[in-house]
């Protein structure tokens, strides 16, 4: 028997192709991901970044744009701004019309889903299609179109209320119609997204739990508040807490139709001067005021950012990612 020497591999040999395989694993993942990285860095990350940066100046001047003639300034803006009567006006008003606008498009929806679940309806299909037709206009053209009907002369709102023997206001110029006017246009634009999510909802609850309530002598207030709206839930408070988020966010419908007015006294906030039409004027309209409208941006999406981070807890959004 010959005396051979069998070679004794390196532990750390069999480790090198691994080690090398995942790092092309990993150059291939990055050299993916680097194109969508950097769109997300130039769109969303740098503007806010740099909207910090402007709310920490004095960027505050009549020159537009003047770079390089302001300072930073720490928190001036902030605190002129969280001191300002007007910012809590138009955060009050801005909850007061988010909240009555989520109700509305709750009940809305939800009234249209039952009546298009009911069997009796013959063609739901078509009513589906044109239930959901205002949802799928553009903003502007709608907000535009309600302009019109709402016209205080010309409007067909008007004419049709004349022709009854009524004295109609001038929606759009005064402060409480013109606030119900926008909560009415907003409506449209949005109760369709409501119908179909609760539509949806309704069609997923077993026919049983209907009969067996039928069998109980439920009514039908009974198998609503028992039955159909603790189903609706899971599907219901996404729903609510994103289109409170949206209505937060509302400008274009606004700007359009009303600008934030009709002003009734100078120096404060218009009727329906919510908070991003507000922020536009404060920035845009005369006095260009950038470092103080950037504070606003940054306590702003402070507060989305809050309203996000509660819709997650409720809905268990981000639970998947973690499991």
């Amino acid at each position: 028997m010959s005396n051979q020497t069998v070679p004794v591999r390196s532990a750390a040999r069999p480790d090198r192709p691994v080690g090398r395989a995942a790092a092309r694993q990993a150059a291939t993942a990055a050299s993916y991901l680097a194109p969508a990285l950097a769109v997300l860095l130039l769109i969303n990350i740098f503007p806010i970044l740099y909207t910090f940066y402007v709310s920490l100046t004095n960027r505050n001047g009549p020159t537009r744009f003047a770079e390089g003639n302001y300072q930073v300034t720490g928190l001036q803006n902030y605190v002129r701004l969280l001191t300002q009567p007007d910012f809590y006006i138009v955060l009050g008003k801005t909850a007061l019309y988010a909240v009555i606008c989520v109700f509305l498009f709750f009940v809305v929806g939800l009234t249209f889903a039952l009546i298009l679940n009911n069997p009796a309806i013959k063609g739901r299909t078509i009513w589906r299609t044109l239930l959901i037709l205002p949802w799928a206009v553009p903003y502007w053209i709608t907000a535009l179109i309600w302009k019109f009907l709402f016209h205080g002369q010309y409007g067909p709102i008007n004419q049709i209320l004349r022709m009854l023997g009524a004295n109609p206001p001038d929606w759009l110029l005064n402060g409480t119609t013109a606030f119900g006017a926008i909560t009415v246009v907003n409506l449209w634009l949005s109760f369709p997204f409501f119908m179909l999510i609760l539509l949806g909802g309704l069609q997923a609850i077993p026919a049983e739990m209907y009969e067996a309530a039928d069998i109980d002598g439920a009514g039908w207030g009974q198998k609503l508040f028992g039955i159909t709206l603790p189903l609706l839930r899971p599907v219901a408070v996404p729903s609510i807490i994103l289109s409170l988020i949206t209505t937060l966010k509302i400008f274009e419908t606004i700007f359009l139709m009303t600008r934030g007015g009709p002003v009734t006294r100078i120096g404060r906030p218009g009727g329906t001067e919510l908070l991003l039409v507000w922020a536009y004027n404060q920035g845009f309209q005369g006095s260009q005021r950038f470092g103080h409208v950037g504070a606003f941006s940054i306590v702003f999406f402070l507060i989305l950012l809050g309203v996000t981070l509660i819709y997650t807890r409720v809905t268990h959004a981000t639970r998947g990612v973690y499991e």
